[in-house]
């Protein structure tokens, strides 16, 4: 694919703005090109100097749109996934990838269908941090991996006292599937395995708008390690840990790594500790527009553009996508039923 890439987003909230600043101040061939969907789609246009579309067909339409990123809520991926690849374009589309392993089947089969690639969105890959924690891990520095226990806590309970939004809504899941979508996927990127196994219990304490708001997820997987996954938006203001929302303890037969936006400690020996850090962008308030965060999705999206200029398959699949799902899915059955689930899903739950 020779030229500049050009991308269209389907959203206008707050990833389609983390996208516009991805495109506009470290884009690598490839250029926004049109916005669409939402209230907010034509100021967010106007701010980056390129088309409003007024619906999501008209943008669909567009022959200078090679790529449509769909950064749209969760009940919406499956339509918008499957419209877009009818249309000729590649599809970029946020996490979680749909509701459930059947509609990740959909997505996947439309895509292969219209000979166009998938890629989701997977920040957590990309981050500063968490690279240079997978580096010490495949340079063997910790050994064998053990356990591995992703943390997300948001202190000052959250969403309590946020207005209401569509993350919020039942019709979009529930919590865990929101963010436990970057904590199944890092599971298998770090440990370089699949789940084979989930047990979980869900709760809510304080009455938190979010469906399922504190979620603890044990999962086995096939190379003997052990996650466990603990995501809560009920924690009170004194906090959790280092008090960020994303938090990594990797333990291995050699070593250990604990990471999170800001820092990262690799633990080796009895005595030796190594550090590395970086100027904070969540704390001690949230920075949206931080390079930082920006670099997260900027450097999926660059790799995403070297893929297509390449044809080479995305480094980040439409089967990761789904396998991160099932482990969501799972866990929400598990929550259900009280019993752990055996992965793969059998047929007749994949729908559910």
């Amino acid at each position: 694919m020779a030229g500049d890439i050009g991308f269209g987003i389907l959203g206008s909230g707050n990833m389609a703005r983390v996208y516009g600043d991805a495109l506009t101040t470290m884009g690598e061939g490839g250029r926004l090109v049109a916005i669409a969907m939402g209230t907010r789609a034509e100021g967010l246009a106007a701010e980056y100097g390129v088309t409003a579309e007024p619906t999501a067909e008209a943008l669909l339409s567009r022959a200078d749109i090679d790529v449509v990123v769909i950064a749209t809520p969760h009940s919406t991926h499956l339509d918008l996934a499957k419209r877009t690849a009818a249309a000729g374009k590649h599809v970029y589309l946020e996490k979680p990838m749909a509701l459930n392993v059947d509609e990740c089947d959909q997505i996947i089969a439309a895509c292969r269908a219209a000979g166009v690639q998938l890629t989701i969105a997977k920040q957590t890959r990309h981050m500063e941090m968490s690279m240079r924690a997978k580096e010490y891990i495949d340079d063997g520095r910790i050994g064998d991996l053990l356990f591995f226990r992703p943390v997300s806590v948001t202190p000052g309970h959250g969403f309590k006292n946020v207005p209401q939004s569509w993350p919020m809504l039942a019709t979009e899941g529930d919590a865990f599937l929101d963010w436990g979508s970057h904590a199944c996927d890092a599971t298998r990127w770090f440990t370089g395995a699949d789940a084979k196994r989930v047990y979980a219990d869900y709760d809510d304490f304080t009455g938190a708008p979010i469906p399922k708001s504190t979620a603890l997820v044990q999962i086995r997987m096939t190379n003997r390690v052990i996650a466990q996954i603990l995501l809560s938006y009920e924690i009170g203001p004194s906090g959790f840990g280092s008090r960020r929302n994303n938090q990594y303890t990797i333990v291995g037969t050699e070593g250990s790594i604990f990471w999170d936006l800001d820092r990262v400690e690799l633990w080796t020996g009895a005595r030796e500790r190594h550090i590395w850090q970086l100027p904070s962008w969540t704390l001690p308030d949230f920075k949206p527009r931080d390079p930082r965060r920006i670099g997260n999705t900027g450097r999926q999206v660059n790799a995403f553009i070297g893929d297509l200029r390449s044809g080479r398959p995305p480094r980040v699949t439409g089967e990761d996508g789904r396998k991160a799902i099932e482990m969501t899915q799972a866990a929400r059955l598990s929550a259900e039923t009280g019993r752990a689930i055996d992965l793969p899903l059998a047929a007749e739950l994949r729908a559910r």
